[in-house]
């Protein structure tokens, strides 16, 4: 679309619908014609609609808790309450009462004749985030564990009734679950129960399930534990702490592995030739990047060339 067109376009608009201001008007442009500028490139999705892409999203959930109820999430961030999201949920904690809450609430929240949000409030002193289950104590600290939906039953945890395809790999994989969950040692000890018990009635070897439960512990020196698979508080918070930082360590690999897509030009090998015209094919267009795009005052020269098979 040139500028004349996208002009008269928004006139028609502001015609239309004289009380839609300014802003609201870009932002229709932009979601009826798809268009959006990338590192000084201008793009334009031509399959598909804007509802469920993950920019779209993305765009929704943060206008919804730093547009919809930023004055809220200020007023938190103020009395240092803690607060947390994920998508279209939050988490926070709340020393006032009641009252004082949906106060705060009603009145710092965004409405507007073009944009109203339905939400949901549970208060309590547990509530549960996926397989999270997070617990405010007397004591005035947050504790967790594993949480598993009441309605799914008769399943292995976290697991539907498909037929596993790697026992050992899913045995490790609630293992890992259970301590990234379980906020100390007799939680975890419950959760190991359950997987035990969980993996027996499914058919599953005590002896399976024992070697399994002794190499996991193993691979974070954990030293053997023969019949007797309880942890101490010290060798949990080893465990836990091994954990935690092998998580850190895999968001810091994917991040890397992210970037490095980023300057990857990932192209596709012809078809219909044979090895050698394929080779000399590959030579001849790497020759060319180099010259043209690879050089020192280009913007793409830290690009490199992926070839897909």
């Amino acid at each position: 679309m040139n500028r004349t067109g996208a002009y008269k376009w928004i006139h028609t608009l502001d015609d239309a619908h004289s009380h839609v201001n300014e802003t609201c008007l870009v932002e229709m442009l932009v979601l009826k014609t798809q268009f959006y500028v990338y590192n000084a490139a201008l793009y334009q999705q031509i399959h598909g609609g804007a509802s469920g892409l993950p920019l779209t999203i993305f765009l929704a959930y943060t206008y919804l808790f730093f547009g919809q109820y930023r004055e809220l999430v200020k007023n938190f961030t103020k009395k240092n309450e803690f607060f947390d999201r994920y998508r279209e949920q939050a988490i926070l904690i709340w020393h006032g009462s009641e009252y004082q809450f949906y106060t705060l609430f009603n009145k710092s929240t965004v409405r507007t004749v073009h944009i109203l949000i339905a939400t949901t409030i549970s208060i309590g002193s547990t509530v549960h985030f996926h397989d999270l289950e997070i617990s405010y104590t007397n004591k005035g600290t947050l504790e967790s564990k594993v949480y598993y939906d009441p309605n799914i039953v008769d399943t292995l945890p976290n697991v539907s009734n498909e037929l596993m395809e790697n026992a050992t790999k899913q045995l490790y994989a609630v293992l890992y679950r259970a301590v990234r969950c379980c906020s100390d040692v007799e939680k975890f000890h419950s959760e190991l129960l359950y997987i035990q018990v969980s993996f027996v009635t499914f058919g599953f070897t005590s002896e399976f399930i024992h070697s399994g439960i002794q190499r996991f512990y193993q691979q974070f020196n954990i030293l053997e534990k023969f019949w007797n698979l309880r942890l101490n508080n010290n060798e949990y918070d080893h465990l836990r702490r091994c954990i935690i930082e092998d998580v850190e360590q895999q968001i810091e690999l994917k991040q890397q592995c992210e970037q490095a897509k980023e300057h990857t030009l990932f192209m596709p090998c012809p078809r219909l030739m044979d090895e050698q015209s394929t080779d000399a094919f590959k030579q001849c267009f790497e020759y060319w990047w180099n010259k043209y795009y690879a050089n020192e005052s280009s913007p793409t020269n830290s690009i490199q060339i992926k070839w897909i098979e």
